[in-house]
């Protein structure tokens, strides 16, 4: 079974990389909110295929079903203060802060559920957060144009706030799913979460603007966001007979996939530092997996 999962989670990576590769020239020319509404209502749609083929035109009801909406409000807060973070940090370092939230929903794995913590789990999360954070630079989500004021507009302090606020966010966030698990399958909870959070988007983006434009990348954001809802099932299927600790840091692999794909399209230079960076990213989930057999 846990090899099983492990093959879940390898999807989800392989998914979720080619889409943050593809998500750079989708990105170009668009606003964060834009690109988040786009990724959202993509994700949405497919979400809504698979729980169809599933389970048929109906989603659940009760305290499971809230929950799942719950934690769908939460994550897309949570990425409203990313989109916010943009405009006072450039886009690498937001991406190589967001990271952090793995230590928070590995904190929460440890208390709350009591998930067991061993030095060879330790050595794996170590391994494998600091090689997705030394990675991050790299391209990854919300690829888009820095925000031409934001030189001048500089806040330190309230970047660290807004990118402190996302951690905590998406990291109780991204815990809460596995509890959210025990009442709802992968569909069900990828559904609930989908429509919340494309909730939160549009109105960020009314709020926000601009409108968005009727172009081929309009197209191109919504198909990212269509793979990013496919390989969310296949992130549940995993996490369901995983710790949360163990999914959670593995999935965030995914950027060793985004990293190859802009060496091997883009030509970009494989240096020494990267190359050491995706090993430390591969060993650190090597070992988490062995941790968990």
């Amino acid at each position: 079974m846990t090899t099983l999962s492990f093959g879940f989670i390898a999807v989800y990576v392989l998914l979720v990389g080619v889409a943050s590769f593809i998500e750079v020239p989708v990105g170009r020319g668009l606003g964060a909110y834009q690109l988040n509404v786009l990724i959202r209502v993509g994700s949405l749609a497919a979400a809504a295929v698979a729980v169809f083929v599933v389970h048929g035109p109906r989603l659940p009801l009760g305290a499971y079903a809230a929950a799942g909406l719950g934690i769908g409000l939460i994550t897309g807060i949570g990425s409203i203060f990313y989109c916010v973070s943009l405009k006072y940090l450039p886009v690498s370092l937001v991406v190589t802060f967001s990271n952090l939230y793995l230590v928070v929903t590995t904190l929460l794995g440890f208390i709350l559920l009591g998930e067991p913590v061993t030095a060879l789990k330790l050595a794996g999360l170590a391994g494998t957060l600091v090689g997705v954070l030394l990675l991050a630079r790299a391209p990854a989500r919300y690829a888009v144009n820095p925000d031409p004021g934001s030189a001048s507009t500089i806040v330190p302090s309230r970047a660290l706030v807004m990118m402190g606020i996302y951690i905590a966010i998406v990291g109780v966030g991204a815990f809460l799913e596995k509890p959210a698990l025990k009442g709802l399958d992968a569909t069900q909870l990828n559904a609930l979460m989908a429509i919340a959070m494309t909730t939160v988007a549009g109105v960020a983006l009314a709020l926000q603007g601009p409108r968005l434009p009727m172009t081929r990348q309009t197209l191109g954001g919504l198909g990212v966001g269509a793979m990013i809802g496919i390989a969310s099932v296949f992130y549940f299927l995993g996490l369901h007979n995983l710790p949360v600790s163990v999914a959670a840091a593995s999935s965030n692999a995914y950027i060793v996939v985004t990293v190859m794909l802009s060496t091997i399209v883009l030509h970009q230079p494989l240096t020494r530092a990267r190359v050491r960076a995706i090993a430390l990213t591969l060993l650190g989930v090597t070992i988490l997996a062995l941790s968990a057999t």
